[in-house]
């Protein structure tokens, strides 16, 4: 999916994004999406699996959410190693036992399944009050070693720079008036934060994390 320059967000989904298509070559099977929202990244994963099904929360459900299975990350309505690969995008900074959920996908994980789980690290409060936790990179591989997951990698998707442009970018919608002349200055910063972030990446101020972890 394109990502606008002139969106005050378009350069982290498009981070999001392009980490996640790293990690195709992993997925196979029956891929549960937990917390898939707007199946966003469907389109990205389908042409890899035998099926995508996406599980959303029932009272996150309104026009914007399209999903198969209703259901709690906390207690996923699955049987113990039943699917072949489990992805999270950016939900369990919402959830409040983030070591259950994992735990959880965990079990429902087959031996040799994938988990693939991104989470930020650095990033405003959002879709409050619901929004309980930031992560490191220490605690992401902590929470998916806790059930046993062998993990793969623990990556930054950005530096410093990238952190500091999409946090202006937010502060720029409320203090910049005519909104016309946002998308331009969105494009400018973000711009300006992804060739800074390419001179000199300071990962430990990451936006983001993506971790990748197999079940033995």
């Amino acid at each position: 999916m394109p990502y606008s320059w002139f969106s005050k967000n378009g350069l982290v989904h498009r981070l999001i994004e392009n980490h996640l298509q790293k990690t195709t070559s992993y997925v196979k099977g029956v891929l549960l999406d937990v917390g898939c929202g707007t199946r966003q990244y469907e389109a990205l994963f389908k042409p890899h699996v035998k099926r995508y099904v996406g599980l959303e929360y029932p009272s996150v459900f309104s026009k914007h959410t399209s999903y198969d299975v209703a259901g709690d990350a906390l207690c996923l309505p699955y049987k113990t190693a039943s699917v072949d690969t489990v992805l999270s995008n950016q939900v369990i900074e919402h959830v409040p036992e983030p070591w259950t959920m994992v735990d959880e996908m965990a079990r429902v994980l087959k031996p040799d399944g994938i988990l693939i789980l991104t989470a930020p690290h650095i990033w405003g409060i959002h879709d409050a009050p619901e929004d309980y936790y930031r992560f490191t990179c220490y605690g992401l591989q902590f929470l998916m070693e806790r059930p046993g997951l062998e993990v793969l990698y623990v990556h930054a998707m950005s530096g410093f720079w990238v952190t500091a442009g999409a946090r202006f970018c937010y502060y720029l919608t409320r203090v910049v008036r005519p909104v016309f002349l946002l998308p331009p200055l969105y494009a400018l910063v973000q711009i300006g934060a992804y060739v800074l972030d390419h001179v000199h990446l300071v990962e430990a101020d990451t936006l983001n994390y993506i971790a990748v972890a197999r079940k033995k």
